[in-house]
């Protein structure tokens, strides 16, 4: 297992192996680039107690399966992802957010034929939160599976998804779920986009704002369980679906249990 942490603008390399290459490229805005030159997994934990700006690289290499978890803590954070697959690559992410507030930016590029992306992001904001997400099928039967939710106890959220299949890219894939569970009148926006100019092509979108369900809520409190942990209940099952059974559940549930206070 490769581990990396991101404290502020630093970054430090817990554990690395030799199926990745790690390079810093740019010391004026924090930039590195991992090359994933053998299938495997990698974790980084992100606690920022500055404003931070980072720019973020990842190339998987032909033929690899990688898994990728992140869990970010902070203020005020700005991150661009660039994500290159070649032929036949797989990439699996699951990102956690708990910041203050967010601007991210993901750039997913599926070069290879048969490359396969599932893209699963969590987020519970405090502050506003604006991310923009674009995929590109570059080649035939490629495959983007984005699924987004947010838990917008306090602050508003902002998904842009857009998955564009330019003509000849045939085979392709692409399904967008974007949900936002909201509790005030903070203002909050899906925005999916499908931009396919080939036909033979599958592709969904699905998006959903609101508050949980009040009969799902008063079942769990008619059970005894006050509402505030109702919702965390409920909270709880959204962010920890699409999470692979090797993932310890028990230390997410401890971090998102800090977004309540």
């Amino acid at each position: 297992m490769n581990k990396i942490e991101v404290k502020n603008n630093s970054v430090v390399l817990r554990e690395i192996d030799d199926n990745i290459e790690f390079n810093v490229i740019d010391n004026l805005i924090t930039t590195f680039r991992i090359i994933f030159k053998e299938s495997t997994d990698l974790e980084i934990y992100f606690d920022t107690l500055v404003e931070t700006k980072l720019n973020i690289e990842y190339k998987v290499s032909k033929d690899k399966i990688v898994n990728i978890k992140e869990i970010r803590k902070g203020i005020k954070s700005k991150v661009q992802y660039k994500y290159d697959l070649n032929m036949n690559s797989r990439l699996y992410l699951y990102r956690l957010n708990r910041s203050a507030s967010m601007r991210e930016v993901d750039i997913v590029n599926l070069n290879g034929e048969n490359s396969n992306i599932e893209f699963n992001l969590r987020t519970m904001s405090s502050a506003q939160e604006k991310y923009d997400i674009y995929v590109s099928h570059n080649n035939r039967n490629t495959t983007s599976i984005v699924d987004n939710i947010g838990i917008a106890l306090k602050g508003g959220i902002t998904f842009n998804v857009t998955g564009e299949v330019e003509k000849g890219n045939s085979g392709s894939f692409l399904d967008q779920n974007n949900q936002i569970v909201t509790f005030d009148t903070t203002k909050c926006q899906i925005n999916p986009n499908l931009l396919v100019d080939e036909y033979d092509v599958i592709a969904n979108h699905n998006a959903t704002i609101g508050s949980f369900d009040n009969e799902t809520l008063f079942y769990l409190m008619s059970r005894g369980i006050n509402e505030n942990d109702a919702i965390k209940l409920l909270s709880q099952g959204l962010v920890l679906n699409k999470l692979k059974e090797n993932y310890d559940k028990d230390a997410i549930i401890e971090f998102m249990n800090e977004y309540w206070g």
